[in-house]
């Protein structure tokens, strides 16, 4: 469906975050008198008065079935109350990848556990080097609905597509991408079953003519590949030995990201780039906030924020990157029930002198760890302004080289609006003790 034809419709618009906004502003852009409702959970959201109907709070939900159309923000998980309106559900993300396919326009959809954002921004900053029209797009940019008026013949757009974007597509990217899969977000897709076939909505809706690009022998990116169409000719695999530079000569930390540089080669790669122009913008990359990000040296400790790790494996990624200089490690936040045992058996292992850890998952996160025979101190802590505080006073004075890593494995819910604030939150400790 083209927003164009919401021309004169009812819509409403389920959730009215980021999202929901952008597409109450696409809508009085393209789709003129259109009658727009913004339902929304929390009585407290603000909705400019007089320009649209609004249902909030406890009501929320009500008479959805006189609508002719509802776009459901991503954050909004599967309820009851929708299966009766199913037909009648679209999203943010089908109404931009509809709109601007019929525009001509390409779409390379990046998704993946992890390593998403960084593999994103790195194509996109390549095709910004080879001067090519591009927009990064979707989960880490602005959303996706602003960008329509960009929309035509040889434009590209890079959106990195989150599981809530991809879940009842029915319509896929012209290049899909896929960088890894683990266990996440089980407490909104419940089984790890319906995560698997919400991430496959990337490739399960392409032509066969399109392409897919996939992380080959590790973090099992097979598994949502497998759902491809496309044909054999057409699939693109890529290791860490895909990787145009050495890790070495870039800004990026961790083994991981050669992963993350080798599918935006392959990618950049399949559209034309040089190979010179492609190692040019690699080696310019600064990396991303809150992904191994240093925030300097203080207090005689160099401190990390990984605060975009929400998943143990990607703690683990964190420590096998910086190694034996890992003093301090910080830890846990909302519990979805992740595996915490290979975590545990990891900073078991290591020279890692203090372990402090937030509620929820912190209790488990410790259960992991006493499982194992081990030497490390175990805090537990109920602010950031604590964990850095106590980080500084467990220093040890005589090490030179000691690190301290915010790298919680596990989502920042709980205590932050997201791990951004979370990350800030660190920063902002740190700078304060």
């Amino acid at each position: 469906m083209h927003i164009r034809e919401l021309a004169g419709k009812a819509v409403c618009i389920l959730g009215y975050g980021r999202e929901g906004q952008s597409a109450a502003r696409a809508l009085q852009k393209y789709a003129p008198g259109c009658e727009i409702t913004i339902a929304d959970k929390k009585e407290s959201v603000t909705v400019e008065e007089g320009k649209y109907w609004q249902q909030l709070g406890t009501g929320w939900l009500r008479n959805l079935e006189k609508f002719d159309v509802i776009i459901k923000s991503p954050g909004i998980p599967p309820l009851p109350e929708l299966n009766a309106v199913k037909d009648k559900l679209t999203s943010t993300t089908q109404l931009f990848l509809e709109s601007v396919h019929e525009a001509g326009s390409q779409v390379i959809g990046v998704t993946g556990t992890k390593g998403k954002s960084t593999t994103a921004s790195l194509i996109t900053a390549i095709l910004e080097e080879d001067r090519r029209d591009v927009h990064l797009v979707g989960n880490i940019g602005i959303p996706t609905l602003d960008f329509l008026e960009h929309a035509k013949q040889g434009t590209l757009f890079v959106m990195e597509m989150s599981s809530f974007q991809l879940m009842n597509l029915t319509v896929s990217p012209h290049i899909a991408v896929i960088t890894s899969f683990f266990p996440e977000h089980l407490d909104y897709h419940v089984t790890l079953k319906n995560y698997e076939i919400a991430k496959a909505h990337i490739v399960m809706n392409q032509k066969k003519q399109e392409d897919i690009v996939f992380s080959s022998n590790v973090n099992n990116a097979k598994i949502i590949a497998a759902y491809a169409v496309v044909k054999m000719e057409n699939r693109r695999e890529y290791g860490e030995s895909d990787a145009p530079v050495q890790l070495s000569d870039t800004h990026l930390q961790g083994k991981h990201n050669l992963l993350n540089i080798a599918g935006a080669w392959k990618v950049a790669e399949f559209l034309g780039v040089e190979r010179e122009t492609a190692v040019r913008a690699i080696k310019k990359f600064k990396g991303l906030a809150h992904r191994l990000q240093s925030l300097g040296v203080l207090h005689g400790i160099k401190w990390i924020n990984d605060a975009i790790s929400t998943i143990p494996e990607s703690a683990m990624a964190a420590l096998a990157t910086f190694g034996d200089h890992v003093e301090t490690i910080i830890l846990g936040g909302q519990d979805r029930g992740n595996d915490f045992t290979g975590l545990g058996a990891v900073i078991a292992d290591s020279q890692i002198k203090n372990v402090i850890l937030f509620p929820e998952s912190g209790v488990r996160i410790k259960e992991a760890l006493e499982k194992r025979v081990h030497t490390q101190d175990i805090h537990e802590v109920d602010s950031m302004a604590a964990a850095v505080k106590l980080a500084i006073k467990r220093h040890d004075r005589e090490r030179k080289d000691a690190i301290c890593l915010l790298s919680p494995a596990s989502p920042s819910y709980n205590m932050y609006k997201n791990f951004e604030e979370k990350g800030d939150a660190f920063a902002q400790a740190i700078r304060k003790a």
